[in-house]
C-alpha cells in the first residue's frame, strides 16, 4: 500500500467534503433554495438603541454589493446578522456559503476556497472551490483573522478583479461573489498583531459593523429571555411562561462574557432542571456560575467557598418564598401547591428563612 502523509490524508478529506458540498448545492439549486439561510432581520431580537442602530445600518448596506466586515465578541450573533444581510440583498435566493477559517488547516484552506485541478496533489480531482460554488451569491468568511497572511494576499486579488485560479490550474475563472466576513477581535488590533493584512482589511471592510456585547445592551435581556423560553418550550416540550423578577435582576447584574449565546444556554439549562409542575424560572434554577459571579462567591483561589454558596442559595430561596407568599396572600396551601411542596415542608422553609408572614403581608398593604 502506498504510504500517505497526514497532509495528503487531510487533503483527501477536504476533497470528499467538497464533493458532498457540490452534491448538496446541486440538489438544492433544483429546489431553488441553495443552502439553508434561515435568518432575516426580523429574527434579530432587540429593543436597545445600540442594536437598533446596527440593524438599520445593515438593512441599508444589504442593498449594495460592497464587502462587509462584522466585528463582535463570541456569541454576539455575527452569523445571524450576516445571513440577514444576504437575505435582504439582491442575491437572496442565490448561493450562500460559509466557511470557518479557523477550523480548516491553513495548507488546505486554499484548495477549499479556490478549488483544485486533477493532480494538484495526491488524490486531487477537478473540483470547484467555494468561490465558484457561491457564484452570483454570497460567501461568508468566518474568523478571517485566522487565515494566514499569504492566503490573504491571494484573496485580495479575487476581491480586486473577481478572478480565481484553482490549485494546480493555469486558467483564470471569473466569479461574481459578494464577500462578507467577521472577526472576533478589533480589526485594528488584528492588523497591529499581524493577523490581518491592512490592504485586505480595506477591501473586506469597505463597510465595518460593530455588534455591541450584551453587557452594553442589557435592556435586550427581557425580550431575548422570553424569546428563548418560547423556543425551548417547543424543543423541550415544556410549558414555561416567564422568568421571575429576582432571576431577571441576577441576569441584569451579570456581565455575560459569552454574550447572547451564553444567555440562551442559561435559559436552556434552567428549563431542563425546572420541575414540570413549575411554570416560572426562579433564581434556584439559574446556572451556578452566574449566581456565584453575581454574588461574589469565589475566594482568592477561584474555588467555591461552601459557606458562601450556601448563603447564595438560601438568599435565592428566601426571595422565591417571599414572592410566592405575597402572590398567594399568605395562603400556605396555595403557596405550597405553586412551589410543588408539602405544607409541612413549606412551613419548615419559612421558619428556616426567618420570614415573618404577618410583616410580609403588612408590607404589601
Amino acid at each position: 500500500m502506498e504510504d500517505c502523509t497526514i497532509d495528503e490524508l487531510n487533503k483527501q478529506i477536504i476533497d470528499l467534503r467538497g464533493k458532498l458540498l457540490e452534491r448538496s448545492t446541486s440538489a438544492k439549486h433544483k429546489a431553488n433554495n441553495v443552502l439553508t439561510v434561515k435568518y432575516q432581520f426580523k429574527d434579530i431580537i432587540h429593543t436597545s438603541s445600540a442594536m437598533n442602530n446596527v440593524v438599520r445600518k445593515c438593512q441599508q448596506i444589504a442593498r449594495s454589493d460592497s464587502s462587509v466586515m462584522i466585528y463582535g465578541e463570541t456569541g454576539t450573533g455575527k452569523e445571524l446578522l450576516t445571513q440577514s444581510i444576504h437575505n435582504a440583498s439582491r442575491r437572496a435566493g442565490r448561493p450562500f456559503l460559509a466557511i470557518n477559517c479557523a477550523a480548516i488547516p491553513e495548507n488546505l484552506l486554499e484548495s477549499l476556497l479556490f478549488g483544485t485541478e486533477k493532480g494538484a496533489y495526491t488524490g486531487a480531482e477537478c473540483r470547484e472551490g467555494l468561490f465558484e460554488q457561491a457564484n452570483t451569491g454570497t460567501l461568508f468568511l468566518d474568523e478571517i483573522n485566522s487565515m494566514n497572511l499569504a492566503l490573504q494576499a491571494k484573496l485580495l486579488r479575487v476581491l480586486q478583479d473577481g478572478m480565481i485560479r484553482r490549485v494546480g490550474g493555469a486558467i483564470e475563472i471569473h466569479v461574481d461573489v459578494r464577500v462578507l466576513s467577521n472577526i472576533n477581535i478589533p480589526p485594528y488590533r488584528a492588523i497591529e498583531e499581524n493577523r490581518l493584512r491592512q490592504d485586505i482589511f480595506y477591501r473586506l471592510g469597505a463597510v465595518n459593523i460593530n455588534i455591541p456585547p450584551l453587557r452594553e445592551r442589557k435592556e435586550d435581556i427581557p425580550l431575548l429571555t422570553k424569546s428563548f423560553i418560547l423556543g425551548f418550550n417547543r424543543k423541550l416540550l415544556k410549558n414555561v411562561c416567564d422568568i421571575d423578577t429576582a432571576a431577571l435582576e441576577i441576569f441584569y447584574a451579570y456581565d455575560w462574557p459569552g454574550n447572547v449565546r451564553e444567555l440562551q444556554h442559561a435559559i436552556e439549562y434552567a428549563m431542563n432542571v425546572l420541575p414540570d409542575h413549575l411554570a416560572v424560572i426562579t433564581p434556584l434554577y439559574i446556572p451556578e456560575h452566574i449566581l456565584l459571579k453575581v454574588n461574589g462567591g469565589l475566594n482568592n483561589g477561584g474555588v467555591v467557598d461552601k459557606s458562601s454558596w450556601n448563603s447564595i442559595m438560601q438568599d435565592a430561596e428566601c426571595r422565591v418564598l417571599r414572592k410566592a407568599l405575597r402572590e398567594n396572600r399568605g395562603n400556605i396551601s396555595k403557596t405550597a401547591r405553586v412551589l410543588g411542596m408539602s405544607r409541612q415542608n413549606l412551613q419548615y422553609r419559612i421558619k428556616k428563612s426567618g420570614i415573618d408572614l404577618k410583616a410580609l403581608l403588612k408590607d404589601e398593604q
